[in-house]
């Protein structure tokens, strides 16, 4: 099994719409870009308030399926989103007060990866759900290079 791990910046930017308000978040730090078998792997934190990070875990599958994992220990919070290609996906907010299903439903998904230089995008528009109501609207934009 081969397994290359590379150092790497990474720029993500999130739009969020919930209940009529529109919300930017912009995240630049520096990550590791892993590949294990025909999986890729990025890893890279989140700052927080009062100097808090999350670690963030971005995985493509060989089928091209994204999983998203977020865990921020100090605040008690983790979550695990799944996104495939205009389909339904189930996954969980984990919280002190016990774990919450969440869904996603994926409305558009696009996985550009390039060897040389090592760099890389990832962009993911959907839905997030809870109780078969859609609670948000999100577009995903991670850019990466070594």
């Amino acid at each position: 099994m081969e397994n290359n791990s590379f150092d790497i910046n990474v720029e993500l930017n999130i739009e969020t719409l919930q209940s009529g308000e529109l919300t930017h978040t912009k995240i630049a730090e520096p990550g590791k870009f892993t590949q294990i078998g025909n999986s890729v792997y990025l890893k890279f934190n989140e700052s927080l308030d009062n100097d808090d990070t999350a670690s963030i875990l971005v995985k493509i599958t060989d089928e091209g399926e994204i999983h998203l994992k977020r865990v921020a220990k100090s605040k008690n919070l983790a979550s695990l989103l799944y996104f495939t290609h205009n389909k339904h996906n189930s996954g969980h907010l984990e919280t002190e007060y016990g774990v919450l299903p969440l869904g996603t439903f994926t409305k558009d998904s696009k996985i550009e990866i390039l060897n040389n230089p090592l760099s890389g995008k990832i962009n993911i528009d959907y839905d997030l759900i809870y109780d078969n109501n859609v609670i948000g609207n999100y577009k995903f934009r991670l850019i990466f290079g070594a």
